[in-house]
C-alpha cells in the first residue's frame, strides 16, 4: 500500500501555505542623522532678531601708539579713526513638511496601531535643519570685506588621518591657528571615522582624548573632551555623504562664532478639504554662518 502524506489544512493542493496577514503592534523606528547642533553648545542663537536680515556690528580694532616720550613731539597724541564693519545674517532658507494623514488608512490598520505623524514630521524636520546647519558650517568662507556670513576656513592639512597621533596633531595645529588669531576653540565636530580612531585608542599612552560615559553619549551626543574642547561626532560628515561633507574629517571652532537665526512659523494639524483626513505641517525660515572665519577651521581631505 502506497504511503499517503496527510497535509495540514493550511496547505492547498498547489502546495502553497496560506496565512492571514497580521501587522505587529511594534513599529520599526525611522533612522535619523545625528542631532549635533544644539543652541548654546555647538552654535549660538544670540544674533536672532525679528526680521529677514540681521546686521551685527563688528567692532574695529584700535591700534595703540607707542613712541619715545623724550623725543620731539613724544608727548603728543596720535589720533586714529577705526571703522566698524557689518556682518549680515539672512533668513532665506525655507524648510517645511506637509504630510498627508488619511483617516481611512488609520481606521483600516489591522494592527490597530496608528503612527504619530506629528512626531515623525518633527523628527524629519529636525534632521533637515541639522543638514542645513552643517551646510552653513562647511560653506566657503566669506571673502575679506564682504558683508554676508560664510563658512569655515579650510585647513592647510589635507592628508587623511590614519592614526590617532596624526589626527591629534592636525587638530592641535588648527586649534593653534585659532588661538593665534585671538579666538578660543571650544568645539570639535568629528566624522565617524575620526571618532573610531579616538575610541579605538582611548587608553593608548599619549592619547589625550577623554571619552564620555555611555550614559552621557546617549543623552548629549558628546563623545568626549580633547584639550579643553567639547568633542561631538556627526554622521553628516565623512563617508556616506556627498561633496565637501564627504571629505570633511573635522571642524574645530568657537561656537560663539557660528550663528544660527531661525523662526518657526508653526506646527499644526490642518483638516484636509479634498480627502478625509488632515495634514501634519511644520515650517521655518532659517539662516546662519560663521561671523568670523578666523575662528572656525574645517579639515577637508584631498
Amino acid at each position: 500500500m502506497a504511503y499517503t502524506e496527510q497535509l495540514p489544512s493550511s496547505f492547498r493542493m498547489n502546495a502553497k501555505e496560506t496565512v492571514d496577514i497580521v501587522f505587529s503592534k511594534i513599529l520599526v523606528a525611522n533612522l535619523f542623522k545625528d542631532t549635533t547642533f544644539v543652541a548654546g553648545q555647538t552654535f549660538t542663537d544670540k544674533y536672532n532678531e525679528r526680521g529677514g536680515q540681521i546686521y551685527a556690528r563688528k567692532l574695529g580694532k584700535i591700534t595703540a601708539t607707542e613712541k619715545d616720550a623724550t623725543t620731539d613731539g613724544g608727548l603728543d597724541l596720535v589720533h586714529t579713526q577705526t571703522k566698524d564693519s557689518l556682518v549680515l545674517i539672512q533668513k532665506k532658507d525655507y524648510i517645511s513638511i506637509s504630510e498627508k494623514c488619511y483617516d481611512t488608512v488609520d481606521n483600516l490598520r489591522a494592527s490597530g496601531k496608528s503612527v504619530d505623524k506629528v512626531a515623525e514630521v518633527v523628527a524629519s524636520f529636525k534632521e533637515a535643519c541639522q543638514k542645513k546647519y552643517m551646510s552653513y558650517l562647511l560653506a566657503d568662507p566669506a571673502l575679506e570685506g564682504s558683508v554676508g556670513v560664510g563658512g569655515s576656513t579650510r585647513s592647510a592639512r589635507t592628508a587623511e588621518s590614519t592614526t590617532v597621533e596624526g589626527l591629534t596633531a592636525d587638530i592641535l595645529a588648527d586649534r593653534e591657528q585659532i588661538r593665534t588669531a585671538g579666538g578660543m576653540a571650544d568645539t570639535l565636530i568629528i566624522s565617524p571615522s575620526a571618532e573610531t580612531l579616538f575610541l579605538a585608542n582611548a587608553f593608548k599612552s599619549g592619547n589625550s582624548f577623554i571619552p564620555e560615559t555611555n550614559e552621557e553619549l546617549i543623552k548629549t551626543g558628546k563623545v568626549g573632551r580633547l584639550f579643553g574642547m567639547n568633542v561631538y561626532t556627526s554622521n553628516l560628515i565623512g563617508n556616506g555623504n556627498t561633496g565637501i561633507a564627504e571629505n570633511t574629517e573635522y571642524v574645530v571652532y568657537d561656537h560663539n562664532a557660528f550663528a544660527i537665526a531661525a523662526d518657526i512659523e508653526g506646527l499644526r494639524i490642518v483638516d484636509a478639504r479634498d480627502f478625509f483626513g488632515s495634514y501634519a505641517q511644520i515650517a521655518a525660515v532659517v539662516g546662519g554662518g560663521i561671523t568670523n572665519p578666523e575662528l572656525a577651521i574645517a579639515k577637508v581631505t584631498a
